[in-house]
């Protein structure tokens, strides 16, 4: 029995994300004989969402509650469905946690403004299957709660399952994503060099798979790991990796790892790194050790310290820890959906709350640019074509430009910078892999995104405006001008050679701009000229538009025009 436990105690940990390669099976957390909920789920058609509500079923309620809807952590089927739905809320009640902190500092207060249609948003599956609304999409993916803001204002909120406000609920492998952000921020501080051999920032670790890769290979996750995720083959790498991260005491016998460090020790290399995307977990727990050896801090601490501490957190979060304290990077982070909403928006806003710079631009550069989409492309991840992997981020390369954090059963952080969107999802879906609940949700959030921005009464917000013509002379083809208005009433940009800073009020398609200084950088004479009458246009502009190519046009009081396209 207690090997059992040891074989389940780590959830949504080594998982996959996405939707699995057809090589391996669907990905679930860590359940005995190849992920037995996902198993079961496929037996128990009956479970819909609403049919499978934790309230409805009763679980854990009760002073004490009834034995037979009593969910033990030991017991081993915490997470088989539908237990599941109210376990992945709950985590902090099953096993050890750390606390990720949220500082002394007052919340940050949301902007609410519902955009009641929609609810409403005509759905297509990718699949062929019939099209539905943005509500019963949400429905059939079983969502537990649900977020969506458009230029950093609250549109749509909804909770049902489990969750509520206030709940905390399992991000999976979300937790990926936010330790490859880490990883980014200290590569674009210097701190880090992302060249460097794991080996080398990590000397536990060089006689393992991880000590010839170097730190970019393993934050890509192209590095060459003789690790399975396979979770129906019962001697896959990833059952040796739970047992390792258990809490509970070993059973008697067991000689292998105690601990998440203990196990990357022995991990075997098979291939050459650098040369195809391979998901595996273990990557994301070898980062999180090189980002603890290089801060002396570990990601929890560092978490708290560098984001969740500044984007104004109404709740504390937490990770799951192993039996030694080390917080699970690769799927034991647990937050709210608005918290986990603030966060997104940070990154939407180019790394910014408010006026404070809190993740250097070039990190989000880096993880919007993309990975190698040859070596992505090899993994065989059919229902993500022309997307690839980058600092633990999977970016689609779409129009939009939308990048995602991604967990098991449908957890989701989608980022939308053409749309100035963000969407976080938690979900409970009966089967782990994504690939389950893409056909349906990918869809759902390209709807919305162009629902809010065909119904945006505020089109100047978002991603920045490039000039690309000045009173009709064009622009000089080696300067860069560019604008940005802000939800507060500022904008700012680059005039040419100079950043350029004021403040704006707009109602309707009027709009006065008041640019209240620039820095001083010296240039050559054209583009001095350019700057300058850019400047003064812009204190004359009294209108805009946007014409049916999506460009905008600002107009002056003289009747001169300046157009801008994003």
């Amino acid at each position: 029995m207690m090997l059992r436990a040891m074989v389940l105690v780590v959830v949504g940990l080594s998982v996959s994300c996405a939707s699995a390669p057809p090589a391996t099976s669907d990905s679930t957390p860590n359940l005995e004989e190849g992920a037995k909920a996902d198993v079961e789920s496929r037996s128990e058609e009956r479970w819909d969402a609403a049919s499978s509500d934790p309230g409805k079923l009763g679980w854990m309620q009760g002073y004490p509650p009834a034995e037979d809807r009593v969910i033990r952590f030991y017991e081993g089927d915490y997470f088989s469905f539908p237990r599941l739905r109210w376990t992945v809320c709950h985590f902090r009640e099953l096993m050890p946690t750390v606390g990720v902190a949220r500082g002394p500092e007052a919340a940050g207060a949301l902007e609410v403004e519902l955009m009641p249609g929609l609810a409403e948003v005509r759905v297509e599956p990718s699949d062929g299957s019939e099209a539905m609304s943005w509500e019963e999409a949400l429905d059939a993916l079983y969502t537990d709660g649900v977020l969506v803001m458009h230029h950093g204002r609250v549109v749509y909120e909804r909770y049902s399952g489990c969750m509520s406000p206030e709940r905390l609920h399992g991000a999976m492998s979300v937790t990926k994503s936010l330790t490859g952000l880490l990883g980014e921020i200290l590569v674009a501080e210097g701190a880090l060099d992302e060249e460097a051999l794991v080996g080398e920032l990590v000397p536990e670790l060089e006689g393992s798979a991880f000590g010839d890769a170097t730190l970019r290979q393993v934050m890509d996750m192209t590095s060459a790991l003789a690790f399975s995720e396979d979770y129906s083959d019962p001697n896959a790498e990833v059952w040796a990796h739970a047992r390792a991260g258990s809490p509970l005491p070993p059973p008697e016998g067991y000689r292998g790892p105690r601990s998440y460090m203990e196990y990357l020790q022995g991990v075997e290399k098979q291939g050459t790194h650098g040369e195809a995307f391979g998901y595996k977990t273990v990557n994301a727990d070898a980062l999180g050790w090189v980002l603890a050896r290089a801060t002396g801090s570990s990601v929890a601490e560092l978490l708290s310290e560098r984001i969740w501490s500044r984007i104004g957190a109404e709740r504390e979060a937490y990770y799951t820890v192993d039996s030694v304290g080390t917080p699970f990077a690769g799927g034991g982070f647990n937050a709210t959906l608005r918290d986990l909403g603030r966060l997104g928006q940070m990154l939407l806003d180019g790394g910014r709350v408010g006026s404070e710079q809190i993740v250097p631009p070039r990190a989000i550069e880096s993880i919007r640019q993309g990975g190698d989409r040859e070596a992505f492309k090899a993994a065989g991840y059919t229902m993500l074509e022309g997307w690839s992997y980058r600092g633990m981020w999977w970016v689609s390369h779409d129009e939009h430009g939308a990048y995602a954090a991604r967990g098991v059963h449908g957890q989701t952080l989608w980022i939308d910078p053409r749309a100035d969107m963000v969407i976080v999802r938690f979900a409970s879906h009966p089967r782990a892999a994504n690939a389950a609940s893409d056909p349906v949700a990918l869809p759902a959030y390209r709807a919305v995104a162009e629902y809010v921005m065909a119904h945006d009464e505020t089109p100047l917000l978002g991603p920045e405006w490039v000039i690309e013509d000045i009173a009709g002379e064009g622009i000089i083809d080696s300067s860069h001008a560019t604008l940005q208005f802000w939800r507060d009433g500022r904008f700012g940009g680059s005039a040419s050679c100079n950043r350029v800073m004021g403040s704006y009020e707009s109602e309707g398609e009027q709009l006065t701009m008041s640019p209240a200084g620039t820095t001083r950088r010296a240039c050559v004479p054209a583009l001095e000229n350019q700057e300058r009458k850019l400047l003064k246009l812009l204190s004359q502009v009294e209108s805009f538009r946007i014409d049916e190519s999506g460009a905008l046009i600002l107009m002056t009081s003289e009747g001169s025009t300046i157009v801008a396209r994003r």
